[in-house]
């Protein structure tokens, strides 16, 4: 059975470890292409739940070369800076439905 990893910046990764969760945090001068496919070739790990403002740093054909082999499912997660602060960047879920209709709309809380 794969495993569930985290990988989050600087101490925002807490939470996740007392939740139990296994977590990776990547500094600013963690290449983070280069551990996914580090990680992909260990093959331990099905699903890698990316914290958004670092994975914006992959490159676009890097994230298509790990994505063609499929294993590990990369899933971008928001995580606030503080308390009560809105979600940096746009949702998942946005996205995904303006890549398939190609139209951006508006989602109300």
């Amino acid at each position: 059975m794969a495993d569930f990893l985290i990988i989050t910046g600087p101490l925002t990764s807490l939470g996740f470890r007392c939740a139990g969760v296994e977590c990776m945090e990547a500094g600013g001068e963690v290449d983070l292409g280069a551990l996914l496919f580090k990680l992909q070739a260990e093959g331990r790990y099905g699903l890698v739940a990316v914290e958004e403002k670092i994975l914006k740093k992959v490159s676009e054909p890097e994230m298509r070369r790990i994505h063609k082999r499929g294993l590990p499912i990369i899933i971008p997660i928001n995580i606030p800076e503080k308390w009560g602060e809105v979600e940096f960047g746009e949702s998942p879920v946005v996205r995904l439905i303006r890549r398939a209709i190609g139209y951006q709309i508006k989602i109300r809380k």
